[in-house]
């Protein structure tokens, strides 16, 4: 037991050792939309109406820190972001057959650590995302007693390329999402569960310095 752990602290102080570490800033623009799985009917009264999310793109933007920890062409990237994201859905009174596009906007705190690998200049990762919703705007629907029912973090994944130009790092990146915003809608105590979820493309340039 004790030499595999001789062994062990052995190989992390190799690894310590042999890595380099940088810090830096970043910050660009994403391109997200609204995915629910199915189009959902809500049903409250006399009104009756029908959620779709749409594949419209909304473009927001995102900045934040970053650090980098290289060790043998591999590499850690944690980072924090402050991201603006959001989407469009369609909102149809099934009664009187008004369609209306509605827009919902997310501010969140983006937590990602990507794992990856360089050939030269070139890099690919991947990695989990955490993502702690600050602010939101989701008005679908001009009801009395409507409330969003959105959770205070989310899940995902985040999963690109990426070149290094001296100090200079350009990325390209997408993010699915594990779990979903929220549970749905509550309009005068009736829940109403749908899953809508918030995926992006995400394109960066950051400077290490």
């Amino acid at each position: 037991m004790k030499k595999i752990l001789l062994l062990i602290t052995g190989i992390l102080f190799f690894i310590a050792a042999n890595a380099q570490f940088k810090f830096g800033v970043k910050g660009g623009v994403n391109s997200s939309y609204i995915k629910m799985d199915d189009v959902i009917t809500v049903i409250q009264g006399v009104e009756e109406y029908s959620f779709e999310g749409l594949k419209t793109a909304t473009v927001g933007f995102h900045a934040g820190l970053m650090a980098r920890v290289t060790f043998f062409g591999a590499f850690i990237q944690p980072e924090l972001l402050f991201s603006s994201t959001g989407g469009e859905v369609e909102v149809t009174n099934l009664i009187s057959n008004d369609v209306s596009i509605k827009k919902m906007e997310f501010k969140k705190l983006d937590i990602p650590v990507l794992v990856g690998f360089k050939f030269g200049p070139v890099r690919i990762n991947a990695g989990p995302v955490a993502s702690i919703i600050i602010d939101s705007k989701a008005d679908l629907i001009e009801e009395a007693g409507y409330e969003e029912k959105l959770k205070g973090a989310t899940f995902g994944y985040q999963a690109g390329f990426g070149i290094d130009i001296l100090s200079i790092s350009l990325d390209v990146r997408y993010e699915g999402n594990l779990s979903k915003l929220g549970e749905g809608i509550n309009v005068r105590g009736n829940d109403f569960e749908f899953d809508s979820r918030n995926p992006q493309f995400i394109f960066s340039l950051g400077i290490f310095f």
